[in-house]
Parts: C-alpha cells; sequence; structure tokens
C-alpha cells in the first residue's frame, strides 16, 4: 500500500534555492566545457596511439621459446593462456584449478520507492506530493529500513547473515613461454558456474532444513488463512545461536549457497551467494611490448599507452579495428554527455528568471519554456564552438582548411546573389491594360472593364474584334458588366449607363439614351430609354 507525504514550499524559499543553483550551474557549465575539450585532445591522442601502434606492430608466430629479436617490440601473438593454480574461497568451500573465482551475493530486501509530483500554487509557492511504495528485491547490499517514511516498513529489513563480495585471480598464468603481466590476466574472461562442494554432513543438515522449512512454510500458510498475525522474522544468525559464522546452516543448490528457509520462497532476510569461475586455459590474442619473459604496455610519442587482449583468434587489424571503434563510440559517448552538462549548468544559471515568476504559474511556465529552449540552443552552440575550437587547436591543418572552405562557400554565394539582376517586366506597345483573371481587358469609350473577354470600343477599331456586320451603338465611358454581343445594325447611342448583360444584337432601331438595354431589344422600333413591358414583343 502506497503511503504518501505532503509538504509545501514558500515562494521565498523556492527563489532563494534557484539563486543558490547559479554557482553549481556555473560548475556544470565549466565542467561540462573541460570535458568536450578534454575528449577530443584524448580521442586524437588515441587516434594517433593507434595508428603509430599498427605501422610498427610485428607479428610473433611462435610463443614456444623467448625471441631477444622481439625485445622492447610492440608485437602481435596468438595462443593458449593457462594457469596451474588452484583458487579456493576463504568463507566457503569452493575451490579448484581457475583463471579466476567471483563470488557473487545479493540480499532480499524491502526497498522503498519514491515518486514526487510537484504543483505551482499561485503566489508563488509549490506543493510537493511524495509517494512512496516498497517491494521485495534482490539487492547487492542490506537496505536500511530505519529510514523508511512509512511506519510500517520501519525496521522490517533481517538479514540471516551479510558476506562480502570478492573476486580471486590466477597469479601464474602461461603464455608459451611468456607470462602474462595483470593487466592481461584480468582481461580474461568466460565465467561459468562454480559448483559448491558438500559435504555427507551438510547434506543431511540440508535435508532436515528443507524439511523444516516445508513445515514451517505450511505452519504460516495456514495461520494466514486464518487471520492470524504471523511472527516477525528475526535474524539467523545473531550471535547467539551460532557462535561463528562458520556454523550458520545454509542450502547449496549447484553453484548457490542460499541462507534461507527456502530457495523458491524467499522471505527477507534471505541471502544468497552465487559462484562463477573462468576456465584455467583459454585462447587469447594480444597486442603488447615484449619485456624479457612478460609483456608490458607499449608507450606512444605522444605519452599514450597502449596494450590489448582479446578472447579468441583475432588477427591484428581485427584488433585495431576494435579499438578504433571503441575510440570513436567514447568520443561521441562524452560529447553527448558533455553537451547535457553544459545544457544543464545554463538552465541552474538562468532558472531563477523563470522563479520569480511562480506568483503566476502561467507565465511561469512560458518563461520556463523560454529559457529551456534557449539555454539548449546556447549550450549546444557553445559546445559546437568549444569542439571546433578543440579540433583547431588538436588538428590546425585541418581546421585551417574547413575554415577556408567554409569562408569560400559563403563568399561565393554572396556573389552569386549580388551577381544576379532583375528581369524587367515587358513595357506593353499600346495603353496599358488592367490585368483581368482571366483574359486582358479592353477599353471601351477609355475605361477599364470585361473582366472575362476583351471589351471594345463603340465606333473605334477594337483590338481583338469579331467581325462585325454594322456600325454599332457608341460607347459612352460607363462599365460594361458583360461582353456584348456583335451589333448588326447601328444601335442607339450609349449613355454611360450599364450595359445589359447579354444584349442581342440591334438592327438599326432608337438611338440609345442612357438606360438600360432590355435584353432582346426590337430590331425596328425605336427605344426611347424606357424597358418595355414584354422584351419578346417589341411592338407593344
Amino acid at each position: 500500500m502506497a503511503y504518501t507525504e505532503t509538504r509545501t514550499v514558500g515562494y521565498g524559499t523556492r527563489v532563494g534555492n534557484s539563486f543558490k543553483q547559479i554557482g553549481t550551474g556555473f560548475l556544470l557549465f565549466i565542467a561540462g566545457t573541460v570535458l568536450l575539450w578534454w575528449n577530443e585532445g584524448n580521442y586524437k591522442k588515441t587516434a594517433d596511439m593507434l595508428e603509430q601502434a599498427q605501422e610498427v606492430t610485428v607479428e610473433m608466430n611462435n610463443i614456444t621459446k623467448v625471441s631477444p629479436e622481439f625485445e622492447g617490440q610492440l608485437v602481435w601473438a596468438s595462443g593458449e593462456a593457462a594457469t596451474q593454480d588452484v583458487l579456493q574461497d576463504d568463507q566457503f568451500p569452493v575451490s579448484g584449478n581457475y583463471m579466476h573465482l567471483k563470488r557473487d551475493v545479493q540480499y532480499y530486501q524491502w526497498v522503498e520507492h519514491a515518486k514526487e509530483e510537484r504543483k505551482d500554487k499561485m503566489g508563488g509557492s509549490e506543493e510537493i506530493v511524495t509517494t512512496y511504495t516498497y517491494t521485495k528485491e534482490w539487492v547487492s547490499s542490506p537496505v536500511n529500513s530505519s529510514t523508511f517514511h512509512d511506519p510500517a516498513y520501519v525496521g522490517r529489513n533481517k538479514v540471516n547473515i551479510e558476506v562480502e563480495s570478492k573476486t580471486y585471480d590466477a597469479s601464474n598464468v602461461t603464455f608459451g613461454a611468456y607470462t602474462f603481466p595483470d593487466f592481461f590476466i584480468n582481461s580474461i574472461g568466460g565465467y561459468t558456474p562454480a559448483p559448491v562442494e558438500q559435504t555427507e554432513a551438510q547434506k543431511a543438515e540440508q535435508e532436515r532444513m528443507i524439511a523444516q522449512g516445508n513445515a514451517q512454510a505450511e505452519a504460516d500458510s495456514l495461520a494466514e488463512a486464518q487471520g492470524r498475525t504471523l511472527p516477525q522474522q528475526q535474524n539467523r544468525y545473531d550471535g547467539s545461536r551460532y557462535t561463528t559464522q562458520d556454523e550458520v546452516p545454509y542450502l547449496v543448490s549447484g553453484n548457490q549457497i542460499y541462507y534461507g528457509r527456502s530457495m523458491n520462497s524467499p522471505q527477507i532476510g534471505d541471502v544468497k551467494i552465487t559462484f562463477e569461475k573462468v576456465d584455467p586455459k583459454a585462447v587469447v590474442s594480444i597486442l603488447g611490448k615484449v619485456n624479457g619473459n612478460t609483456f608490458a604496455k607499449w608507450k606512444a610519442k605522444n605519452g599514450k599507452t597502449f596494450s590489448r587482449l582479446n578472447m579468441g583468434k583475432a588477427t591484428a587489424d581485427e584488433m585495431y579495428n576494435q579499438a578504433e571503434s571503441e575510440n570513436d563510440m567514447l568520443k561521441w559517448g562524452l560529447r553527448l554527455l558533455g553537451v547535457l552538462i553544459v545544457i544543464a549548468g545554463l538552465k541552474m544559471i538562468f532558472g531563477f528568471l523563470a522563479m520569480i515568476l511562480k506568483v503566476i504559474p502561467f507565465l511561469a511556465s512560458i518563461m520556463n519554456f523560454g529559457v529551456g529552449l534557449i539555454c539548449t540552443i546556447v549550450g549546444i552552440a557553445w559546445s559546437l564552438i568549444v569542439i571546433g575550437v578543440a579540433w583547431l587547436f588538436y588538428r590546425p591543418l585541418w581546421g585551417v582548411i574547413i575554415l577556408a572552405i567554409a569562408g569560400g562557400l559563403i563568399a561565393f554565394f554572396a556573389l552569386r546573389g549580388r551577381g544576379q539582376k532583375p528581369v524587367a517586366e515587358p513595357v506593353p506597345a499600346g495603353p496599358q491594360q488592367p490585368q483581368g483573371p482571366q483574359a486582358p481587358q479592353q477599353q471601351w469609350g477609355g475605361q477599364q472593364q470585361m473582366p472575362q473577354q476583351p471589351q471594345q470600343q463603340w465606333g473605334q477599331q477594337p483590338q481583338q474584334p469579331q467581325a462585325p456586320q454594322q456600325q454599332g451603338t457608341p460607347w459612352s465611358g460607363q462599365q460594361v458588366t458583360q461582353q456584348p454581343q456583335q451589333p448588326q445594325q447601328q444601335g442607339t447611342p450609349w449613355s454611360g449607363q450599364q450595359a445589359p448583360q447579354q444584349p442581342q444584337q440591334p438592327q438599326q432601331g432608337t438611338p440609345w439614351s442612357g438606360q438600360q438595354v432590355p435584353q432582346q431589344p426590337d430590331q425596328t422600333t425605336p427605344w426611347n430609354g424606357q424597358a418595355p413591358q414584354d422584351p419578346n414583343n417589341p411592338q407593344q
């Protein structure tokens, strides 16, 4: 069941804490900058060292005898590494002819998990709600439950026994006629389970413990089903039941020692110890400097040292390619880490700007977003500058070349843009016509109209005339809404009023008085300016 705590932090305290973070922000900013600078130098030095090492590496194909001609040289060799050493755990019955022997200890404990939810309040205060949950987990060290926040879980953790994790290494490892130094021995891997020895007496005790544990488990299940409270589990080893640590009983299963009632049903306080080994013989490939009948790390001109051991058979080129890949991965990983540290430092430096506006949470959220965005952009830009300057420092020739190329590209585009002349628009030969949505318009009596079809002046020669049959009615300068059809005979003079939408081809008739032309005027009756009652019957 979750346990929650709520606390409120005042506005003044929050502002004061934000100003205190400025110093930490500067430290992070400087640390990120130094890391970025160092990373570029380390990558360059390592790359140069690997390049130089690859050039001077010689192959040593025969490792069965010590060859004086390889003395002091960086050699590649491949063969079997072996040891006759017997490694034995100093507390448990685990031993054997191993290259390495490792003891890994885990404790079954209650673990506290905290989750915070922060909410800004009007006036600048902050409400923090912390939810604590508890789970049973295997951990590498005992958990102090006295600091738990939920009173129901305080003091719940026990341990049956405390044991330290430990690793044992062979000290005498041969490589043909040569012996391996510690840095080569520690690089040999390939762990497999190491069996735990068990005497007949221990087996009998284990069977008794298993039977007792099963009976206790059944009793606990019955008590839980009946609703009775289970007794709190006590430490199995408390200094009174057992006089020495060696007397504490445990269960054994394969490569595992278990301090508890049941390995299949762990209880708080149980301890699990796992043993692993590395076989005494393994095929390896090495890169190292010959130093008598052993090896040392090779030192490059820039002071970087180098040695390498790969499990199995690998060529020198494969080993160098792998080392270069690892160097590249380390470079990009530290670059990303450095950029994040720089950005975090800037956000801590300028975080007080958003904190001051916390009296109005809405404005503070906007400011916080803006500060975060600007700090991210500035942090990335600053990181790129540091990386670029470091690159120029460590690779000046390449830096100058890149700057020259960048400057040349900028100059090229600048001169190209300046050299382009604007294209002049063509000037029409006649009077400038207004642009219509579909086709150029034509002036009727000096006015600009007719958005769809070119118009013409009545009594003048049109620019794109249709074949008129007779002289049309003169245009008075008023707007024509649509294109008139071709007049067949001399029509009524235009008085300046709006033309009809689709006038029919008038024949010789009454002069136009300025009123609206009927849709279908009579071809014979003169027009007097009034609309007829029936345009289809001009005789009315």
